[in-house]
């Protein structure tokens, strides 16, 4: 994300709070997203009108290439009329340039009053698709070119950050990389003190193949956090699309997030 975009991010994850996608579930699972028994919106204007009638808010960006297809939420990022304008954009109207940019979009998918203590639901599984990358030296370690297909941030109730005048949780974002990375926690300079991202795969091999993936939120919160000793509560989750970097496009699938609780409680 170039310097213009850095406030923009920072406040979507500072305000990552929509209704929650709640599907019924069996006892030992809270479902947090799921779409399965939605039928078929097309991008554009229904897809903005299905967006408003469920009361979900994007912090970031306008997801106007975002679809519903087969029960499960097509994540598009790609140039759009506010992103080939942005400089002047982000001289005469940052706002539009936040609300509306078409390809760094980032939706919350839990209600404000959200809160899961991971003592309780210490796993968390989601189940995404990657299906095209962003230019293929996307890397979200390096400043000039952190674009990526997916994220699922996940924010804790710790003390907040400051970071140009706004307070900062720290998150782990769960991300589809361009290339593998050797180490199991990395992230951008600019936002390593409370964001890190943690790659749950890479590549073009698995593209358009779905992936399920179950995460221990207390083991991943300490080798995120090890300066931590306590174990936060969860208080937002936010999925998200960025190609603003390098102007490419990319594209994701969401099908399905939930929690799982521990056994006894």
């Amino acid at each position: 994300m170039r310097r213009i975009f850095r406030p923009f991010i920072l406040a979507a994850m500072a305000s990552l709070f929509a209704v929650a996608a709640v599907a019924t579930a069996a006892p030992e699972e809270l479902v947090l997203f799921d779409l399965s028994d939605q039928e078929e919106v097309p991008a554009g204007e229904p897809f903005s009108r299905w967006f408003r009638n469920q009361g979900w808010r994007n912090p970031m960006g306008d997801p106007l290439y975002f679809f519903i297809r087969d029960g499960a939420l097509h994540m598009v990022s790609k140039p759009g009329p506010v992103y080939k304008n942005r400089y002047w954009l982000a001289l005469y109207d940052r706002e539009k340039l936040k609300n509306r940019i078409e390809n760094k979009v980032l939706i919350g998918i839990t209600s404000e009053n959200f809160r899961i203590d991971p003592e309780q639901h210490p796993v968390l599984g989601f189940i995404m698709t990657p299906v095209a990358l962003p230019p293929g030296d996307a890397d979200l370690r390096d400043s000039a070119k952190n674009d990526a297909a997916f994220y699922l941030i996940v924010s804790f109730d710790t003390p907040r950050h400051d970071y140009m005048g706004l307070k900062m949780p720290e998150s782990i974002g769960y991300v589809w990389t361009n290339q593998e990375w050797d180490e199991p926690v990395a992230g951008d300079p600019d936002y390593d003190a409370f964001l890190r991202y943690i790659p749950i795969g890479s590549g073009t091999e698995k593209l358009g193949r779905m992936q399920t993936t179950t995460r221990r939120i207390r083991d991943d919160f300490r080798t995120a956090y090890p300066e931590r000793r306590d174990l936060p509560d969860i208080i937002d989750l936010g999925v998200m699309i960025d190609t603003n970097t390098l102007g490419g496009t990319a594209e994701s699938v969401l099908h399905r997030i939930w929690f799982e609780k521990a056994v006894g409680h």
